[in-house]
């Protein structure tokens, strides 16, 4: 039974309590203007785990991420798993490559999730492949025969300078999707973008020797970083991206190595098989076989130490490494 001496105290403890709200607001206005960590860490989803090494770069304790692809996969042929379809149920922020890598596997995938929040168009979406010119776009803007590349070659991530457009996006992202978080990441784009900036000159030095060299390569992986120092790519042993090669293709690719003296062939986990290795045999070519993804080796812990371990390599097999190159050893 309630007293008159408790009612009598209702009108006090109200007055308390909005006398502390009201403390608590004017304490809050006085506070440095820091964006402060969410309570509980944005889910980002990401394709590649190249995509997710920026994402954490830039997100810090922000964010928490996960890659579909394990890093040694064929990126038009990611084995789907069923931990995938949970990721995306969950996320508040979806990232892809784009430029159709991921159409073969993806968006079945996207839509079966069921969250709105990473579909196309949404805020949390963010395809990274926006804004970049893409090199080999086909007259034939189809996936008619198998062609994987319609939009052109999707694997700028292998590109020196694919970096900073991957980290761009990933920044734009992560700032729409929390802009209470905007001045952490600023910040750690601006480090991130000090860091790749500071690890291209070295592999400006290294590459520069390159111009002119030729290479064969399996798949079209490694298209970017030749074009960006001047390779010539002399032969594709798949005839289109996606194409198997018939024996026919083998022959016209043995016959072209030959004659060009091609020396190196630039190939990738998943497609260092008996075919590359018949073709090594026949015109005496070194296999390379080289990550087309963060993860992909094990020295490939991170964007930039990819980079570094694929300069180091592609010019020691092609006899221009020296040892004074500046690149961490991998």
């Amino acid at each position: 039974m309630k007293t008159t001496n408790d009612r009598a105290r209702r009108p006090e403890r109200r007055s308390l309590l909005r006398g502390a709200v009201m403390l608590a607001v004017l304490c809050a206005s006085f506070l440095p203007a820091r964006a402060a960590s969410p309570a509980a860490p944005l889910k980002v989803v990401a394709t590649i785990p190249d995509l997710a090494d920026f994402a954490r770069r830039i997100g810090g304790d922000r964010v928490e991420v996960k890659a579909l692809s394990k890093g040694t996969e064929n990126l038009h042929n990611v084995h789907v798993r069923p931990s995938m379809l949970i990721a995306l149920t969950r996320a508040d922020v979806f990232l892809e490559m784009g430029l159709s890598m991921e159409a073969a596997w993806l968006p079945e995938m996207l839509v079966r999730s069921g969250n709105d929040d990473i579909q196309p168009g949404a805020a949390g979406f963010q395809n990274c492949s926006d804004g970049w010119e893409a090199i080999e776009v086909p007259d034939d803007l189809s996936r008619r025969e198998g062609h994987l590349h319609p939009e052109g070659n999707p694997h700028f991530n292998i590109d020196p300078k694919g970096g900073l457009q991957m980290a761009a996006k990933v920044h734009e992202a992560l700032v729409r999707v929390d802009p209470a978080g905007k001045e952490t990441y600023d910040a750690n784009f601006a480090t991130t973008k000090d860091a790749i900036e500071e690890a291209a000159e070295r592999w400006a030095k290294i590459g520069a020797k390159w111009k002119g060299r030729k290479v064969c390569v399996y798949h079209t992986e490694y298209n970017y970083l030749a074009r960006r120092y001047g390779m010539d790519v002399a032969a594709s042993i798949e005839p289109q991206p996606g194409i198997p090669p018939t024996p026919g293709d083998i022959a016209k690719v043995v016959k072209t190595m030959r004659e060009q003296e091609v020396g190196v062939i630039l190939t990738a986990a998943w497609s260092n098989n008996r075919q590359v290795k018949d073709i090594a045999r026949k015109t005496g070519a070194t296999v390379l076989e080289l990550p087309n993804q963060v993860g992909g080796a094990d020295w490939a812990s991170d964007w930039i130490a990819l980079q570094d371990g694929i300069h180091e390599r592609v010019a020691k097999a092609l006899g221009t490494w020296e040892e004074d190159e500046g690149s961490p050893k991998q």
